[in-house]
């Protein structure tokens, strides 16, 4: 019983090997204590990051934190730059003075990403409070922002000030259709007309080409054959039709020509940029579409 208790009492003991005096291997008590309280191993605050940091992987915890604090001001200084210009934009645009909001408002311009104030205060000022024109380009990319990021009562805050461009889309759309319409007709019309010229201009091309490589031919065989007769007839010959096709070479120039600028005329035809009419339908279409844009940030439906 006694070696029992012995046993129970030194099983959870350590051992370890060790030479004696003897040279031999002797089993012996490792005395060494283990501490099993871990309180005082220092623990840091690890941050987890949803996307690979390689750079976290060779830093310490101190220097991650040390990171993180520097971070953290950084993006304090941020958000309080954001405030401060969103602040003296929105001052200067109820003052009405646009100009210096839109001043206040760019200095922050690519560090407010994803800000909905941002783009709601950037767009009222664009388009100061939806009564003007001139900046409809713009106004139809800060759109963007709003319909992503700007709150519902905001939408509904530039939704009541927007009667006026939604007037301006409705009329937009019909002069784009009637515009569209009448520039369609004028280009059958003159479709048929541009099509007739390149036919004939296609039909002369061939009249003097294909006589100007008949004598181009004709000028090469005798050439090879200039001394086989001793009177000189092949070079008589040859002189000839090499006459023959520099003369006819002119004549495919300006037949050439012709057919290209014929050819030409078919396709500039078909681009609306190409007369007034079209360019008048493709920027009333324009300003359609970026209307269409900036509505569409805070409402589906213009037609309302």
């Amino acid at each position: 019983m006694a070696e029992e208790r012995l046993i129970d009492d030194d099983k959870d003991r350590k051992y370890k090997i060790r030479k004696n005096a003897d040279g031999e291997d002797e089993l012996v008590i490792d005395d060494t204590q283990t501490p099993d309280d871990e309180s005082d191993i220092p623990v840091f605050d690890i941050p987890v990051y949803l996307e690979d940091d390689d750079e976290a992987a060779v830093l310490t915890p101190e220097q991650l934190a040390e990171r993180e604090r520097i971070r953290s001001e950084e993006e304090a200084a941020r958000a309080e730059k954001i405030k401060s210009a969103l602040e003296k934009a929105e001052l200067k645009l109820e003052e009405g003075d646009f100009e210096s909001a839109l001043y206040a408002v760019g200095k922050v311009n690519g560090i407010a990403d994803g800000n909905g104030d941002y783009y709601f205060l950037k767009l009222k000022i664009l388009s100061r409070n939806f009564t003007d024109f001139q900046s409809l380009s713009e106004c139809a990319e800060t759109a963007g922002g709003v319909k992503e990021f700007s709150s519902s009562e905001q939408k509904q805050a530039l939704k009541s000030l927007s009667s006026v461009y939604r007037t301006r889309a409705n009329e937009a759309e019909k002069t784009a259709a009637a515009l569209k319409e009448e520039n369609e007709r004028k280009k059958s019309e003159r479709r048929s007309v541009f099509a007739e010229r390149k036919t004939k201009a296609q039909r002369n091309l061939l009249v003097t080409v294909l006589p100007f490589l008949a004598f181009v031919v004709l000028a090469i065989v005798f050439a090879t054959r200039l001394f086989s007769a001793e009177n000189g007839t092949f070079v008589v010959l040859t002189i000839v039709f090499s006459a023959l096709a520099a003369i006819v070479f002119i004549a495919v120039l300006f037949t050439l020509r012709k057919f290209l600028e014929a050819n030409r005329n078919v396709k500039l035809n078909e681009l609306d940029s190409s007369t007034k009419l079209g360019r008048e339908y493709l920027e009333t279409q324009k300003q359609y579409e970026y209307l269409k844009r900036i509505l569409d940030s805070f409402e589906n439906d213009i037609s309302r």
